[in-house]
């Protein structure tokens, strides 16, 4: 015999004894005239044992059926209220409300077996107006209430041998607040229920449907006997109700079923086409009426997923609504994920022939998706190293040319009032004009200046210091050599910085760099003492934000500080990691 079969087997036995135990003390009560009171209770009891054993069968690893067991249990000891012993009455009807909240956990687990957080809201408001409100009542009640088609006694019931004390108008408020909060209680679960089926996907809409009906209808009857009592027609119409609910999961359960060799057979149908990428995806899509569904595929350079475009993708969080099916070829290797409803889950079976179905086209899509990451990665790089020649030109050969020009333009200023001053400008012009050159050269071999190569920032800049059209003096002792990004940032930051300065404040103009190592950060000024600006109408500028951009990249900040008449300060700060071994010139 296979487990399922014991299983099987085993919750026959389960349901024959219960049913068993509730007919016999049912028909031994007095009060319990002719048969359909026993067919009654052995339905009631039977019905969910019943229904859990054939999702046992058909639908294993659904934890459905230890619900629909519970629900059994709960209803044959609700069934032991016919009893004529005091005791056992008692005990029965304090006990038999649970039954109704675990109904409620039923349904609102229904398909997966799990509760969403809202769902164990209500099952946990359930189990509150149980212990809140009914217990108190079974404690201050002399004659517990006799409702319902579970007690038979009434109005002759046996007496509360639970009582311990005598407060019935007490008593009695807390039986109206227990009935009208399950009420609530009732019309919570159909709301959720409703709302999942409105945003649901079609196979959760099939799988849904007739439980939301059979919710609706419990509703019903509980709002008729709130307002009518208890006579025949309502007691009957609880009872009914009550067996609508196993019967709707079965029946959604076996539209499920249904659904999946529909959805197999679109599958199959779909694939003789050969389809691509985006292809794939709608079809899989119709197939499986997920029109959510979506395929993104492994990427095994990048160690991470993709879309059909190569751009990366992050699989969605548990929490997110949304359910990750990952498929992987028979060595184990992720190929693609499919993203797509979590109703889909209990589909298991489903779920496997797709993916055996799909496997070859989803790995010729992946094979597609990785040359276009590949590609993207390309672009990405060529777009980063265009930035960087941007920058490099700018801060380097640009500013060069910017200071000959301004050089050229005091020269000829001072042609016709100091000859030989001007004959020494024109004269430097050469040597600033082969350091223009010689930056070009460098930026077109993706190297850096030989003086910070050589030397780091204590030899580069001074030596760009001696070059600059404004005076300006550095304080850079004790600064050690760092990191190759580190010392190109700090390097290219102070000379915009000077240049700016020089450009700006005017060649009347003095600045002093000062950097300063403590720790494991380096902090750098370049201050003139110029007219100033107002920083807040310039700090979008190109040059600042190639400084931010350089700063940002090695994980440093840029500070901005300048009024009107007041100079202006730069300061940045970066982390100062040392300079590994190996580390000599520019990459």
């Amino acid at each position: 015999m296979t487990g399922t079969a014991r299983q099987g087997a085993a919750l026959a036995v389960l349901g024959l004894s219960l049913t068993a135990v509730a007919v016999t003390t049912v028909a031994s009560s007095p009060h319990v005239e002719g048969a359909w009171p026993l067919v009654v209770v052995a339905v009631s009891v039977l019905l969910p044992i019943a229904a859990a054993a054939l999702v046992q069968s058909r639908f294993p690893g659904r934890s459905l059926a230890g619900l629909l067991v519970a629900v059994g249990v709960a209803y044959c000891i609700r069934a032991l209220a016919a009893s004529d012993n005091s005791v056992i009455y008692s005990v029965a009807r304090g006990l038999g409300q649970i039954g109704e909240v675990l109904l409620l956990w039923l349904m609102l687990a229904f398909p997966s077996g799990r509760l969403s957080p809202r769902a164990r809201w209500v099952v946990g408001a359930g189990v509150v107006t149980i212990v809140g409100l009914w217990w108190p009542v079974i404690l201050l009640s002399d004659v517990i209430p006799a409702a319902g088609p579970f007690v038979p006694c009434s109005p002759d019931c046996p007496d509360n041998a639970l009582q311990i004390s005598h407060e019935q108008g007490v008593a009695d408020v807390f039986t109206t607040a227990f009935r009208y909060s399950g009420a609530a209680l009732l019309l919570s679960a159909a709301w959720i229920l409703g709302w999942r089926l409105v945003r649901a996907t079609p196979l959760t809409r099939r799988m849904l449907g007739p439980l939301l009906g059979a919710s609706v209808a419990r509703v019903v009857a509980v709002a008729a006997f709130l307002a009518l009592g208890s006579p025949g027609w309502v007691r009957g119409f609880l009872v009914l109700t009550y067996w609508a609910i196993p019967v709707a999961i079965i029946v959604g359960l076996m539209r499920g079923r249904g659904y999946d060799a529909a959805a197999l057979e679109r599958l199959v149908t779909g694939l003789r086409s050969r389809p691509g990428p985006e292809q794939l995806r709608n079809v899989m899509a119709e197939a499986l009426a997920d029109r959510s569904l979506d395929i993104v595929y492994w990427i095994p350079d990048a160690g991470s997923y993709a879309d059909a475009d190569g751009q990366p993708v992050t699989l969605p969080a548990a929490e997110s609504g949304r359910a990750v099916t990952v498929v992987s070829t028979q060595t184990g290797e992720p190929t693609a994920a499919l993203l797509h409803d979590p109703a889909l889950l209990d589909h298991p079976g489903l779920l496997d022939a797709t993916t055996a179905s799909t496997a070859i086209a989803l790995e010729s899509n992946r094979l597609e998706a990785e040359v276009a990451a590949a590609r993207a990665g390309t672009i990405t790089a060529v777009d980063a190293e265009r930035r960087r020649i941007e920058r490099d030109l700018h801060d380097g050969a640009q500013q060069r040319l910017v200071a000959l020009r301004m050089k050229l333009a005091v020269a000829e200023r001072l042609i016709g009032q100091d000859g030989a001053r001007a004959r020494t400008l024109l004269a430097e012009t050469g040597g600033d004009i082969d350091a223009a050159l010689e930056d070009v050269r460098a930026l077109a071999h993706g190297a850096l200046p030989a003086a910070l190569v050589e030397g780091g920032l204590a030899a580069a800049l001074p030596a760009a210091a001696q070059a600059a059209s404004l005076p300006v003096s550095v304080a850079a002792a004790g600064v050690p050599r760092l990191s190759v990004d580190v010392e190109t940032a700090v390097y290219f930051c102070c000379l915009e910085a000077m240049q700016n300065a020089a450009k700006h404040a005017g060649t009347d103009t003095s600045a002093r760099v000062t950097l300063e190592h403590a720790g494991d950060e380096l902090r750098f000024t370049v201050a003139d003492d110029g007219p100033g600006f107002d920083a807040a109408e310039v700090a979008a500028g190109s040059g600042l934000m190639n400084m931010r951009e350089r700063l940002t990249a090695v994980g440093g900040t840029l500070t901005i500080e300048s009024r009107r008449g007041t100079g202006t300060e730069i300061t940045g700060r970066v982390p100062a990691g040392p300079r590994s071994m190996g580390e000599n010139s520019a990459p």
